[in-house]
């Protein structure tokens, strides 16, 4: 991955376990599917946080900037966002599980790639 050298190669079988233990309860990953207590993450490549049609953000989550490697991967550290009811177990400490999450993302989004 470009943006960090030493993040580790993905694996999308277990990142599609992070994200159903971790992900899946709040976000869906389906084209045209409807949001939950989270956006759906269909098309999140290149995408301004804080902008799926038709889901109601807080201020605080717009200043995340583009969705793509490199702001997800500093996202799953602390993926927090104030004004939210957002819990989620960051990763801070796992590069593996962080690339594995990425990748299973990825691959799982319709999203254009980085």
């Amino acid at each position: 991955m470009t943006f960090d050298d030493d993040a580790p190669v993905g694996d999308p079988k277990r990142g599609a376990i992070i994200f159903k233990e971790h992900c899946a309860f709040c976000h869906s990953l389906e084209e045209k599917g409807g949001h939950k207590r989270g956006p759906n993450l269909w098309g999140l490549w290149g995408r301004q946080a804080g902008s799926a049609p038709g889901f109601k953000y807080v201020q605080s989550d717009e200043k995340k900037g583009i969705w793509g490697d490199k702001t997800l991967w500093q996202f799953f550290t602390g993926p927090h966002i104030p004004g939210t009811k957002m819990v989620f177990k960051d990763l801070k400490e796992d590069k593996q599980e962080r690339a594995d999450l990425l990748t299973y993302l990825k691959e799982n989004t319709g999203s254009k790639k980085e």
